[in-house]
């Protein structure tokens, strides 16, 4: 009996591992408190029903029932709580055993391309993050097969029933994001423009004090100023922040009115989507104080864009990013790690069909150790066919709306310290940043100077004007 609360103590964990921590906590003591007030409960209910069925016999001395065993042999009914019910019998551990058994080897052929099974359902996404959950049932039904106390089968049934139970309540509960086609991401409508301009600065005109001198005084004054002279000087319109990219449409492209582009649709907006992923420090820098001040200063630095950029920063796993329309995916997602970047086969093949046939762009930038570079690298390579190259210091992506003209990180946590990105059909798809690029998007900027840190934004800014303005043109394409 351990060791089937060990194997459904293990599934329950493992059936949410893309959720936070917090989440994928509550589900399992939500899953422990549920089940041990349903054992409670339903041995009480069970010993009652059994103490009003005792058969007692009227000229013997009174059977015993042992180990909650029904006596005298006798064949119960369809009552639930009766040990001696009719499907208490080795038939319903053999069909969980065979069915459990079946979706777990089904997982694992989504889950390993090596695993040969001649029926795989691929609708089935639950199992493919919830096959461990299947193997506790399996588990299941193996015991409630082999088990000979018809009381032992009765509480088996029961945990199945309630594990199963709990299953379907959670299937329901993120139902929001299983049915594919369902979302959509719209970009702001309008037309702007991106391309580079000069600094705006204006003239101020500086009066120094004038000075009256007194010729009797005991005072000396050597070489006095003139009386009107005027100090010109040149000051930016806002301190340290570049005025670039302002024109008449503002940021974007397209033959519409403000900044947004010419497939957008009123309503939409430029998001920033985080994707969650089994390394622990995913969520690093992620919404308030740290990605969106990054939303805040693309609103800031091109105000035309005010009501056309999300407020909030977003996130969502990769099961959630395949499940948009095909026509209306994201541009960008982030991706960010210290340690680790391991998706599964099937994410690879979600990932894979987003960069390739749904135009879309990943910014991965690398928070801690040269651990998570490395397997985003390897991850990269196997996804896009191709290798990675480096990215020209006069790529448009660097230029365009702002000029960066070197890379700004904040600490060089991989090598080499350069941008390296992967192309297909002439088009970054990949963009990697090797030096903790969000880092200086938070509130303190990691201590790094403010000049670094609005360097690191205006990379920032580039590279979502990048993949929107591709993923703008490549939906006006794909338009009748």
């Amino acid at each position: 009996m351990s060791v089937l609360f060990v194997v459904l103590w293990r599934a329950l964990v493992l059936l949410v591992p893309k959720e936070p921590l917090v989440a994928s906590a509550g589900w399992v003591v939500t899953y422990v408190l549920g089940l041990m007030w349903a054992v409670f409960l339903f041995d009480r209910a069970a010993r009652r029903y059994e103490s009003r069925t005792a058969v007692v016999e009227l000229h013997a001395r009174p059977q015993v029932s042992v180990s909650g065993e029904p006596v005298g042999g006798r064949r119960g009914g369809w009552n639930p709580f009766d040990p001696a019910a009719r499907y208490y019998g080795p038939s319903l551990g053999l069909g969980l055993f065979f069915g459990g058994a079946f979706l777990f080897i089904s997982a694992l052929s989504a889950e390993f391309p090596g695993v040969k099974v001649v029926l795989r359902f691929r609708w089935l996404s639950f199992v493919e993050t919830g096959k461990y959950g299947m193997l506790a049932v399996a588990t299941i039904g193996l015991a409630l097969a082999m088990s000979r106390s018809k009381r032992v089968r009765q509480s088996l049934s029961m945990v199945a029933a309630y594990s199963l139970l709990f299953a379907l309540i959670y299937m329901l509960a993120h139902l929001e994001s299983r049915a594919s086609g369902e979302e959509e991401y719209d970009l702001p409508a309008g037309g702007g423009n991106d391309s580079p301009q000069a600094m705006a600065v204006k003239v101020q005109k500086v009066i120094r004090k004038r000075y009256v001198i007194n010729p009797y005084s005991t005072i000396s004054f050597a070489a006095p100023p003139p009386i009107d002279s005027i100090d010109v000087k040149l000051i930016e319109d806002t301190a340290n922040r570049y005025q670039v990219g302002m024109g008449d449409g503002g940021l974007g492209q397209g033959d519409g009115d403000g900044g947004g582009f010419g497939s957008g649709k009123d309503g939409g907006k430029i998001r920033f989507i985080r994707l969650r992923h089994s390394d622990k420090s995913w969520d690093k820098n992620f919404g308030i104080g740290g990605d969106k001040n990054l939303l805040s200063e693309l609103v800031i630095r091109f105000p035309k864009m005010n009501g056309k950029v999300a407020e909030e920063t977003e996130s969502m796993d990769v099961v959630t990013l395949g499940n948009f329309k095909q026509k209306a995916s994201p541009p960008l997602v982030y991706v960010g790690g210290a340690t680790t970047f391991a998706p599964s086969a099937a994410d690879k093949r979600i990932l894979k069909a987003y960069l390739t046939e749904r135009h879309g762009m990943i910014l991965g930038d690398t928070l801690g150790g040269g651990a998570f570079n490395a397997n985003f690298v390897t991850v990269m390579n196997e996804i896009t066919g191709t290798t990675p190259v480096e990215v020209p210091r006069d790529d448009p992506i660097h230029r365009r709306p702002f000029e960066v003209p070197q890379l700004p990180f904040v600490v060089a946590h991989a090598r080499p310290t350069v941008p390296r990105g992967w192309k297909i059909d002439g088009r970054w798809v990949v963009y990697l940043h090797p030096g903790a690029l969000s880092d200086a998007w938070r509130d303190d900027r990691a201590g790094i100077k403010k000049a670094i840190a609005d360097q690191c934004y205006l990379l920032g800014i580039n590279v979502i004007s990048y993949a929107h303005r591709e993923h703008d043109q490549w939906r006006r394409s794909q338009q009748p």
